[in-house]
């Protein structure tokens, strides 16, 4: 067989030619362990005995070694994410609709907290995170990471409180509920009351509850007066009687969800980050395009009700970035923030948090 130049055809020409030694090295084997008569070699060397038993060995090997799944197998990739969230449905839906795997690439997404799943990244346990927040702080804390795309360019959060607090102002001397410390919720928080001009921790009392199930208790348990809700959360408590003072994807726009990873894997793997963005705008495409299908397949992914699924796609839709880039307004006001959390003395360089050129190089 010759060698056809395409690199597929090079698998094969090698994998066939082993096929053939291994097949010799077997015939051999045999006749070592079990010797024939002289008057049977003569006819087993005339196309019958075990000569068949070569070419069922043969065979069996070709089907088994040439199959497309072993040819051309794809790279398994795990993706951390801090929870179930629309911020990053479209990759989800890139998932479910085969856009990854038509880039050659298994892609299966693990829900672990923002800590640990910065800690999965570093050691490599997970290829690329979609917490946004975190791998922006990661990033200016010096740690090897970079963000390579954005998924949703505007937070998911709405401003939720008790009946009788109608306005942030309303807020001083009350409890704000948020995820954890260090979480884009927790972030957001801070920026949100600055804005305001109320002081984090002295104006408002800022209390680490949890993820959303655990807010949407703190809430009707009375233990925290507010709090930063993400889809579908915020409906359920709108539905209960809860007041929604504003939409914190308005006031403060910030990547939320996105690709990190680390530089290594950047520098290593180049082809595969593309391959990755590539699927991923795929998908947010296609979700913005079918809305039917889209709430669909969250009611499917998320076990929420039909109402609340088309209430949270309709809101999160506009949030889901057609580009992968954060616009110049967007990326300033974000390493501003996080610039003032990490009380940083001298703006931060874009290009120690960033790394765009493979998104551009995609479009």
């Amino acid at each position: 067989m010759e060698d056809c130049g395409h690199p597929r055809f090079s698998i094969v020409y090698l994998r066939l030619t082993l096929i053939r030694r291994n097949v010799m090295f077997l015939e051999r084997s045999v006749e070592r362990e079990y010797p024939l008569p002289s008057w049977e070699r003569v006819r087993v060397r005339g196309n019958t005995g075990r000569t068949h038993l070569g070419i069922l060995v043969y065979a069996v090997l070709a089907g088994v070694l040439l199959s497309p799944d072993i040819l051309f197998s794809q790279t398994k990739i795990l993706v951390s994410a801090p929870a179930k969230s629309l911020t990053w449905f479209p990759a989800f839906f890139a998932k479910e609709k085969g856009f990854y795997r038509d880039e050659g690439l298994d892609v299966d997404f693990v829900v672990m907290g923002p800590q640990l799943g910065m800690q999965a990244l570093i050691t490599g346990d997970v290829g690329y995170t979609t917490a946004m927040g975190s791998t922006l702080r990661g990033a200016l804390r010096g740690l090897p990471i970079r963000a390579v795309m954005m998924i949703c360019e505007k937070p998911h959060f709405a401003l939720i409180a008790r009946p009788g607090i109608a306005s942030v102002d309303a807020l001083k001397g009350k409890v704000l509920g948020v995820s954890s410390f260090g979480a884009s919720s927790y972030t957001l928080a801070r920026a949100m009351l600055q804005h305001f001009k109320l002081a984090p921790g002295q104006d408002v009392k800022i209390l680490a509850v949890g993820g959303g199930t655990n807010r949407l208790a703190a809430m009707k348990g009375g233990s925290i007066d507010a709090t930063l809700m993400e889809f579908p959360y915020n409906l359920m408590l709108e539905k209960e009687g809860f007041i929604r003072i504003l939409f914190v994807g308005d006031l403060i726009p910030s990547p939320i969800a996105g690709f990190g990873a680390t530089l290594e894997r950047i520098q290593k793997r180049p082809d595969e980050i593309r391959r990755m963005i590539r699927a991923t705008l795929r998908g947010t495409k296609y979700a913005k395009g079918n809305r039917d299908e889209s709430v669909k397949a969250i009611v499917k992914w998320t076990g929420m009700e039909t109402a609340l699924a088309e209430g949270s796609y309709d809101l999160a839709a506009g949030t889901w970035s057609d580009s992968g880039i954060p616009d110049a307004a967007t990326l300033g006001a974000t390493l501003k923030d996080v610039m003032a959390e990490l009380k940083l003395e001298t703006p931060p360089d874009p290009s120690k948090v960033f790394d765009l050129s493979f998104v551009k190089e995609t479009k």
